[in-house]
């Protein structure tokens, strides 16, 4: 019922209710990469890999024969060089698992997932949308392949859903604050984490 509420004002807001069922809305996206306190840098030259399926991942809400698409791949990729380049000391992106395995240099693999994304509506405030986003973070020994860490990192942003001519201001908003949560999180944890501390063998 509160996914239904939300759909109907969202459609209204963009005028589509009028329109044939079966379209398809890409809202637009346009983060910002989070300024991060100064923290520990760790030792350790690490390959980020960044696959398709990470860098082209989109949330879909679907209801009533209309689509409305998340393009959020893009905006994941910048938060995680952005944080992942604040916590190490040395860097380099990869596109998949083979990439990272001949990269020699690195003794660290770090391989963030998008788990799942989800939109909804407070009980307490029908004007305003949450939306939830969840990113797995693997850190792996690049020689043995075994896991050093694992980390699960659940970001929440809340914002007013606006009208005709605001929605999209807020929705830019609402993404704004959804990767400052995300971005905060994830490099407080692994600030935090004992296992990145030293060389791992």
């Amino acid at each position: 019922m509160k996914n239904t509420r939300m759909m109907v004002r969202t459609l209204m807001s963009v005028l589509i209710l009028a329109l044939a069922s079966g379209c398809t809305f890409n809202m637009p996206i346009a983060v910002v990469p989070t300024t991060l306190p100064d923290g520990q840098v760790f030792p350790h030259h690490a390959a980020l890999m960044l696959s398709q399926e990470y860098t082209n991942y989109t949330y879909k809400f679907e209801a009533m024969g209309t689509t409305i698409v998340h393009p959020l791949g893009p905006a994941l990729a910048n938060y995680a060089t952005n944080v992942v380049s604040k916590t190490f000391q040395q860097v380099e992106m990869v596109p998949n698992g083979a990439a990272a395995e001949a990269l020699t240099s690195a003794d660290l693999i770090l391989i963030p997932r998008a788990v799942k994304c989800d939109l909804s509506v407070p009980p307490w405030a029908w004007d305003n949308e949450i939306m939830t986003l969840v990113v797995e973070w693997t850190v792996k020994n690049r020689t043995s392949q075994n896991t050093i860490c694992l980390k699960t990192i659940t970001a929440n942003a809340q914002e007013k859903a606006g009208n005709g001519h605001t929605m999209k201001k807020h929705d830019l908003k609402l993404k704004q604050k959804l990767f400052d949560d995300l971005s905060l999180k994830t490099y407080k944890a692994f600030q935090e984490a004992p296992e990145l501390r030293g060389s791992q063998h």
